[in-house]
């Protein structure tokens, strides 16, 4: 099986995206705009869930994206630039927009590589390591097209080759978006309980509660302050600087989650970000050993009158709220000060229980799926240098 170098300039051109007007950004809408927020490090699109933007106002239609279009990452706002040159397939069509930071794959020759296969090539360490090597800007990373055309691929000669490289490269990734749509639908089940519970108060044998007269709760239910019932921590490291591609997640202020070798906490927790330019606050259940930036809080409850699962529940149907609590301009802040003052719903022994024998399951069942996932990844991650350098033959 014979193998070629090329330059990736030689099999296709890449297209700039279009400049959109920050005015016409909205939480809602037909058209998803797609950023580097959208990249995982690995490769590959992901969903920012509530937090995504849409765009209302008029542009070009050519900048709207079909199916299995590729996408390549022009600008990286980490330093060390782990998503820089990362390449994505686009879904579906007519629903997510070309924006400036990306570029498109046009042109591309696939007499001469397989689309899949460029996919997985432009995702390849050795790729990456070329695209950060000539990249400009100190804090912010950028690359253009030219940068990118110089950078060199291995590929094989054969098509057919290409594709079964492909294709063996892909099942893992298909196992992981499977595992994802079903993580997504589980946390959507897990919110619609404690919404019917202790939103709309159609728990189990409601009908037959007494109710409150002056609070309006069920006879036994509370509302008490943060600063009462919860326990606030913050993370212990002052940026991400120091993380390396190491074994215990590092959470941040953004939805990104980094990896670190070192922890300062094994527990169950919620944790927080305090502190986002957008105020789309990263909210995370997590039980396990992780480490933490200085402005993440790190929750617990002081007893065990309510669960993690519970605070993080109550917390994803108020992020609009905390969005409204926010302070500054450039940067949004939420302080110690202003979560101790928010209240929380208690509910009485029996309730709590009751909501958490249906729920703990399904954390449980998300905590399993995710550790696939990163079971998947890393398997995947270390198939793909080993493929491409052809340790392992097809």
């Amino acid at each position: 099986m014979s193998w070629e170098e090329i330059k990736i300039g030689s099999i296709c051109k890449i297209k700039h995206g279009y400049a959109f007007k920050g005015e016409f950004f909205s939480n809602e809408g037909e058209y998803i705009l797609l950023s580097p927020g959208n990249f995982f490090e690995s490769g590959g699109l992901k969903s920012k869930g509530e937090k995504e933007k849409y765009y209302v106002g008029d542009f070009p239609s050519d900048y709207i994206l079909n199916e299995e279009d590729l996408l390549v990452v022009m600008t990286d706002l980490i330093q060390n630039a782990p998503i820089l040159g990362g390449c994505a397939i686009v879904p579906e069509d007519n629903k997510f927009l070309h924006n400036q930071r990306l570029g498109k794959i046009t042109n591309l020759d696939e007499n001469k590589i397989d689309k899949k296969f460029l996919y997985y090539c432009l995702n390849e360490e050795n790729y990456r390591g070329q695209i950060r090597g000539s990249a400009t800007g100190a804090t912010v990373r950028h690359t253009a097209p030219e940068r990118i055309y110089n950078a060199k691929v291995n590929i094989p000669t054969s098509l057919e080759t290409q594709k079964r490289i492909a294709a063996i490269l892909s099942a893992y990734d298909d196992l992981i978006e499977n595992n994802l749509k079903r993580i997504k639908l589980l946390e959507e089940t897990a919110q619609n309980i404690y919404k019917e519970w202790f939103v709309n108060f159609r728990f189990p044998n409601y009908e037959h509660t007494e109710f409150d007269a002056e609070s309006g709760l069920p006879v036994g239910w509370e509302m008490k302050t943060f600063e009462e019932i919860l326990d606030f921590k913050t993370g212990k490291l002052n940026s991400n600087a120091n993380v390396v591609d190491g074994k215990y997640p590092f959470f941040t202020c953004s939805q990104e989650v980094f990896k670190t070798n070192t922890f300062s906490f094994d527990t169950e927790a919620v944790l927080l970000g305090g502190n986002n330019a957008s105020a789309n606050y990263p909210l995370k259940y997590f039980k396990g050993q992780f480490d933490a930036y200085q402005r993440t809080y790190i929750i617990k409850p002081k007893n065990n009158v309510i669960s993690h699962k519970y605070i993080f529940l109550y917390l994803k149907e108020r992020l609009n709220l905390l969005k409204q609590m926010s302070t500054g301009t450039s940067t949004k802040f939420l302080t110690l000060k202003m979560l101790n003052q928010m209240v929380l719903l208690v509910p009485d022994e029996i309730s709590n229980n009751a909501f958490e024998s249906i729920v703990n399951p399904i954390f449980d069942q998300i905590l399993i799926l995710q550790e696939q996932n990163e079971k998947l990844k890393e398997a995947r991650d270390i198939l793909l240098p080993r493929l491409m350098n052809r340790t392992i033959e097809v």
